[in-house]
């Protein structure tokens, strides 16, 4: 489904990092439950001062690997830059601020 979205965005052909990306977030969120439940049960856990940045880290570096290349590659940004100031102007110039 996520390739699906991508290939409306880009309209090109997917190549799977996107896919990739949610797959190795659930796959680490699954592995993060099991130890949390299995192994680390005992023990303290990590304050969420700790774990939060950990967590987004590690979002943003997989994102930064395997959600944006494609992204990036086939000039999405871009368009969503371009379509975003043509709203900004449309309003603008509907509003007149004076």
């Amino acid at each position: 489904m996520h390739e699906l979205l991508f290939f409306y965005v880009a309209r090109v052909a997917p190549t799977w990092e996107v896919t990739w990306f949610f797959l190795l977030q659930g796959a680490c969120l699954v592995l993060e439950f099991r130890l949390k439940n299995s192994f680390l049960a005992h023990r303290r856990r990590l304050h969420w001062a700790v774990s939060g940045p950990l967590t987004i880290g590690f979002v943003m570096a997989t994102a930064d690997w395997l959600f944006f290349p494609p992204l990036v590659r086939n000039g999405v940004d871009a368009r969503a830059i371009s379509e975003c100031l043509a709203v900004v102007k449309f309003l603008k110039e509907k509003i007149q601020w004076t």
